[in-house]
């Protein structure tokens, strides 16, 4: 199980649009190599269906990849489905059908919140409904679809403050605390600076090595990684700091210009 997480509007769908496609294809995403092509259910709750057309479009994959992209990933226009009894069994059946007889090895859910059902214990920011959700709604789905399948929860993040978030990222999942005891991996979409594209992409492992922060963007309708560096420590400070070597070095040119046109 792994989590997918990041704030509003960071691009959390169309990177996650765009990594499914790639693993269907059996091509590398970022540095992610599949195994193999993979048969993918894409169950998605919030894009309405020609901005998903249009963003299908835009991905970019070689022309022999795409046949194998169209059909081994399955994606639902914007799903008005709760997963309660009915709304998982009629799922199930769904999935069943779409892959002529043969088992998805990737289930994703996006958003949680588009389709959460916490029996009667409440909403997504009570522990007790959330580990109803996740444990009789997502592992029944797991278990009745392939148990050895990777499945994707996308999550939207709560407000919380830039040192907050540094400190540890992964606390900044909305709702309860459960889903996080619940997810065996995690990623976190972030964008530190608002003023430039580039995302963190975060990763949290309950298992083996930690992974390092990549910096992604999207470059030519390509997610990409870059290389970027940012201020950890004292960034306002270091801002001053940059802004006052600029003002110098205009100084400096405004001096030589002035000097040069008295012909020194």
């Amino acid at each position: 199980i792994t989590g997918f997480g990041g704030a509003p509007k960071v691009g959390k769908s169309d990177f996650l649009l765009s990594w499914l496609a790639h693993m269907a294809a059996g091509l590398p995403f970022l540095d992610m190599v599949p195994a193999r092509p993979l048969k993918i259910f894409y169950l998605q709750a919030e894009v309405q269906y020609p901005y998903l057309k249009e963003r299908i479009k835009n991905i970019h994959l070689p022309k022999a990849a795409l046949h194998l992209a169209r059909c081994n990933l399955i994606v639902t226009p914007q799903l008005h489905l709760v997963l309660n009894e009915d709304g998982l069994e009629q799922l199930i059946q769904t999935i069943g059908s779409e892959f002529d007889g043969e088992t998805s090895d990737i289930i994703a859910i996006d958003p949680i919140r588009n389709v959460f059902d916490g029996g009667s214990a409440g909403g997504e920011n009570d522990n007790d409904a959330m580990m109803f959700f996740l444990t009789r709604r997502v592992t029944k789905l797991h278990r009745a679809i392939n148990p050895d399948a990777g499945v994707i929860l996308v999550h939207h993040t709560k407000k919380i403050t830039k040192r907050q978030f540094e400190e540890d990222p992964f606390q900044a999942f909305a709702g309860a605390s459960s889903l996080r005891g619940f997810y065996s991996s995690s990623l976190m979409l972030y964008r530190p600076d608002e003023s430039t594209t580039v995302r963190q992409l975060i990763f949290e492992l309950r298992n083996g090595p930690g992974l390092p922060i990549r910096y992604v963007d999207k470059i030519d309708a390509k997610w990409e990684i870059v290389n970027a560096s940012e201020r950890l420590v004292l960034k306002e400070y270091g801002q001053r700091l940059d802004a006052e070597r600029l003002r110098k070095l205009d100084v400096i040119l405004q001096i030589l210009i002035d000097e040069a046109l008295k012909g020194h």
